[in-house]
């Protein structure tokens, strides 16, 4: 078997035309990058003239930008776990060490992939009026960001280290700004605004592993539960669970992630409600 030129690796046969060389892109950009080096200097007389438009090496036009969406698009496609600098090197048909010229690890490609998600979705100015008004928009919004990327909620959710990413701490300082001026103190106006974002994101990371079973199972999860009825009647019947067993089709839907986000952004809106009326967390007023 014709193995790559490069690498060693196999090849798989080509369906049509010359047989290939190398395994990938970035093997043959390394092969190209090989030829250009051991060419001799040619002899030049008077200035070299400049590069002809339109004929720069991917490298040249390399930036940070172009790499992270590249690494969303990737994240989008398939899924964030198969995100990595050779990958990307490879969608970008570079050299892999030419993207730590601008980005210097995993954690800072992470970090970068939510700041410019969140960025792409500034919340508006001065937003609706009152503070509950503000804090639905804000948590819709970012649930709109983790429908459209259902990896991103892997990045940013269940964590007390939140990525460097100006664009999501953007929504934790609206948030605050929402609630300034209702008695709350500051560590409180903290507390409530990473609550807020600490539940949607964990309510959101359902959708990731939603996305991920439909891909390799083709199922949706309405096909999954019908065809795994009887299984679960049988089992759930056995285990002597007395409300569970009751499951039925209502109870199925009212467990999707979206009304599952529904029902708990409205119950925290009203806690929050609640400790605003009472004067803050050492409050004794009525609710």
């Amino acid at each position: 078997m014709a193995t790559c030129e490069m690498c060693g690796r196999a090849l798989r046969p080509a369906e049509r035309g010359r047989p290939r060389r190398y395994c990938s892109r970035a093997c043959r950009t390394r092969a190209y990058r090989a030829r250009l080096a051991d060419r001799p200097a040619p002899e030049t007389r008077g200035p070299a003239r400049p590069p002809r438009q339109g004929a720069e090496s991917p490298e040249a036009v390399l930036d940070r930008g172009l790499i992270v969406r590249t690494a969303i698009a990737l994240a989008d496609r398939e899924s964030v776990a198969v995100v990595s600098m050779r990958r990307i090197a490879t969608e970008l048909d570079v050299g892999v060490m030419s993207l730590y010229r601008y980005v210097s690890s995993r954690e800072e490609l992470n970090d970068l992939m939510v700041d410019a998600v969140f960025g792409d979705r500034p919340l508006p100015e001065p937003g609706p009026d009152g503070w509950r008004a503000k804090l639905e928009l804000s948590a819709r919004e970012e649930w709109d960001l983790y429908r459209s990327h259902p990896w991103m909620a892997h990045l940013v959710a269940i964590t007390t280290r939140p990525p460097a990413a100006p664009g999501l701490m953007a929504y934790t300082d609206w948030r605050m700004r929402a609630l300034a001026g209702q008695g709350l103190d500051f560590a409180t106006l903290v507390q409530v605004a990473i609550m807020i974002g600490t539940y949607v994101q964990s309510a959101a990371v359902p959708l990731a592993y939603e996305a991920r079973a439909a891909r390799t199972t083709r199922h949706t999860r309405e096909e999954w539960a019908r065809a795994r009825r009887e299984t679960f009647e049988r089992t759930i019947g056995a285990a002597r669970l007395p409300m569970v067993s009751e499951f039925g089709d209502e109870a199925f839907e009212a467990s999707e992630p979206e009304n599952i986000f529904e029902f708990g952004i409205h119950r925290m809106l009203d806690g929050i409600e609640t400790l605003i009326r009472g004067g803050g967390p050492g409050g004794g007023g009525e609710a």
